[in-house]
């Protein structure tokens, strides 16, 4: 990895004056401002926020699933038609998961 102090790459490609290199040699990528760094290891507290956004994106993604029911028992109750699912049980699945993403976000 290397850092030119506002980007990071891998070092495979670079841009010089307008010209594409790929799999530069070190003194080129030197030449070009770029210096070599170590990736660190994610402290316990980014691995836990990331382990958190990523466990908010499941729900959301729970959510957006069943959006579908939702409509169709909202298509259903303005036709006048019978509900294809059980709109008080869809309601309370989804308000738990909504409690999950709640909680979740409103953590420090």
């Amino acid at each position: 990895m290397y850092t030119n102090g506002q980007t990071t790459i891998t070092g495979k490609r670079i841009e010089v004056d307008g010209r594409v290199i790929i799999n530069p040699t070190t003194e080129m990528l030197a030449d070009a401002g770029w210096v070599k760094v170590e990736p660190t290891q994610p402290s316990e507290s980014e691995l836990a926020a990331q382990a958190k956004a990523a466990e908010v994106e499941e729900l959301k993604m729970q959510l957006a699933e069943s959006d579908y029911k939702v409509i169709k028992i909202a298509e259903c109750v303005a036709c006048g038609l019978p509900m294809p699912y059980d709109a008080e049980a869809l309601h309370s699945e989804r308000q738990a998961i909504r409690d999950r993403i709640n909680l979740l976000e409103g953590e420090p």
